[in-house]
């Protein structure tokens, strides 16, 4: 706080060591190569996991290997799919190899997700990837690219620059194809030196424009946020009970909230899914991961708000963690209602793929005042009209400045000059404001971005699949409040084609067919396939300029709705 206006900082030491991924993956597998770094669980809980000292060794032996196909300094390798141990060797292997991964999931059927990704990136040179369920990742792969199955070699392909298509796992059809431990080589090959400003990974975020952006995240950026993150667990407290921290995060490793950074940086031990997007609904997920905390035992969680609300809501739940993390969107002080029940402390974190955890805090008590502080490395501030600090209490939107600092999107300039202004300062899309005593509490959004399962999801994204539709006219996708679990319902207000009789549950398989809803996939429908329908007969409000009025479509929808 500065003379009363609404800005804030961190007074904290960055306590990360400088160093690289790598590096601290190969401490590990000398100090305790027979331990498990990360564990993994499928639906049907069939359980795997890759010690540190596979993991680095497997790890050395996919670089040299990919050193050997000619990847080298600054190239870029797309490794995608669900959590696996290959994934991790992967990752870490296209690092070791001087290498930059960008990482990607499997969201529609066709692959033009993928497509468009890559080639507004440019020059990924090797896609590595899980086959998925019945082989439903490599038939997506098989819509942009014909390929040589013996030698994994491109022979046409609409991603650009793309020479080799590698399966982390064999496929599950008798047919062969290249995977990546038939790329392991034992030969006598220097790997080039990492340095920790070197690029570790390129996530993908969507934030508010919908539009893939890619970011840039160096070595020392991820072991920074894992020892934030190792603070706010509590793991001190574990430790004096004589416990081994373990970890249960189910979110996937391509987003900076499952990014496998933690277990990297701390030896600690990771318990995940292979995919959360196999279950059909939000209670499932929780009754799912309680069920492998009891078996593992798990002292650590991370639920996302909505996930975290219905395992409070949850009755006889046969765990209690240590400590919970908790983020993607403003935490209700409900949350805090499980604290001794459910969990002895719970953390909650503000974090972007752009700038990692930005604002923190931690509660031991029910009654405690929800808000976080300013994270290690970073500044907030809260501005009004153009761009001026607003005094302390006012909502305006969230600018945050971090040290190393965000240094704009790969490769697309006009999204970098809307995100960074003036001195580094980046605009979250958030709105709240700054308390008298320092806190910042977030209340929405400054765009219409839907908050799902702690993804943002564009209305537009929807309305692109349902305007596909044959019989629809006008479409505008909106959000709606679950009030149970504090997260967004995506809904859609429709004018259908004259003589069209098309129905809500029609539309909404039209939707499901255009998305990966498969087996591993069904969680996918909560997020892109809209639970509430309104059909209008005539045409949806125009604004004065004939654009369609979003808001005063949304009002003329909303008490159509029956939302019980």
């Amino acid at each position: 706080m500065e003379n009363g206006l609404s800005y804030i900082r961190s007074q904290k030491p960055i306590k990360a060591p400088y160093t690289t991924i790598p590096k601290l993956v190969k401490k590990w597998a000398s100090l305790k190569p027979e331990n498990e770094a990360c564990v993994f669980y499928n639906q049907n809980l069939t359980r795997k996991s890759i010690t540190y000292g596979q993991l680095y060794e497997n790890s050395i032996k996919l670089a040299k290997g990919l050193v050997h196909k000619g990847i080298g300094r600054d190239d870029i390798v797309g490794v995608g799919g669900n959590n696996t141990p290959e994934w991790l060797v992967s990752t870490f292997a296209v690092q070791l190899a001087g290498a930059r991964p960008i990482h990607f999931p499997f969201l529609d059927k066709s692959g033009n997700g993928i497509k468009d990704l890559l080639n507004s990136v440019g020059g990924c040179s090797m896609l590595i990837f899980d086959p998925g369920h019945e082989d439903s990742h490599w038939k997506t792969i098989q819509n942009l690219a014909t390929v040589d199955p013996e030698t994994g070699s491109v022979k046409k392909s609409e991603i650009i620059c793309l020479k080799w298509i590698v399966l982390e796992s064999p496929l599950s059809a008798s047919e062969k194809f290249l995977t990546i431990s038939d790329l392991f080589c034992d030969e006598v090959i220097t790997l080039p030196e990492i340095d920790p400003e070197d690029t570790a990974s390129i996530l993908i975020t969507s934030g508010s424009t919908g539009l893939p952006k890619a970011v840039e995240c160096s070595h020392y950026f991820f072991i920074q946020n894992a020892h934030k993150l190792d603070d706010l667990m509590d793991t001190a407290g574990i430790l004096e009970k004589q416990e081994v921290p373990i970890y249960l995060n189910d979110r996937p490793f391509f987003w900076i909230g499952g990014y496998p950074c933690w277990c990297a940086a701390t030896g600690g031990i990771r318990v995940t899914l292979s995919s959360t997007l196999a279950f059909s609904s939000i209670a499932d997920m929780v009754y799912f991961s309680t069920k492998i905390a009891v078996k593992e035992k798990a002292n650590i969680g991370f639920f996302i708000v909505p996930f975290l609300l219905e395992m409070i809501a949850m009755e006889n739940i046969p765990w209690k963690f240590h400590s919970i993390l908790t983020g993607a969107q403003p935490i209700p002080a409900h949350c805090l209602l499980g604290i001794g029940k459910n969990f002895d402390v719970i953390s909650d974190v503000y974090a972007a793929s752009e700038l990692g955890v930005i604002a923190q805090n931690t509660y031991r008590s029910s009654s405690a005042s929800v808000g976080k502080f300013a994270a290690e490395g970073m500044e907030i501030k809260v501005v009004g009209s153009e761009e001026r600090m607003l005094p302390l209490g006012e909502n305006g939107e969230i600018l945050v400045r971090s040290s190393p600092s965000f240094r704009g999107y790969l490769k697309n300039e006009e999204r970098t000059k809307e995100a960074l202004i003036s001195l580094g300062w980046y605009k979250t899309d958030d709105f709240g404001h700054i308390t008298r005593d320092g806190r910042l509490e977030i209340l929405g959004r400054v765009s219409d971005v839907m908050l799902i399962s702690g993804l943002k999801v564009l209305p537009s994204a929807i309305e692109s699949i349902i305007k596909k539709h044959p019989d629809v006219k006008e479409v505008v996708v909106f959000p709606i409040k679950d009030v149970k679990h504090a997260d967004d319902i995506p809904c859609a207000a429709i004018v259908r084609k004259d003589g069209a009789t098309e129905t809500e549950e029609a539309l909404r398989e039209f939707v499901r067919r255009d998305m990966n809803t498969d087996e591993e996939a069904v969680f996918l429908e909560n997020i892109y396939v809209p639970k509430y329908i309104v059909f209008h007969r005539i045409g949806l409000p125009k604004t004065q300029t004939g654009k369609i009025d979003r808001s005063a479509t949304r009002r003329l929808s909303i008490p159509l709705i029956n939302n019980e």
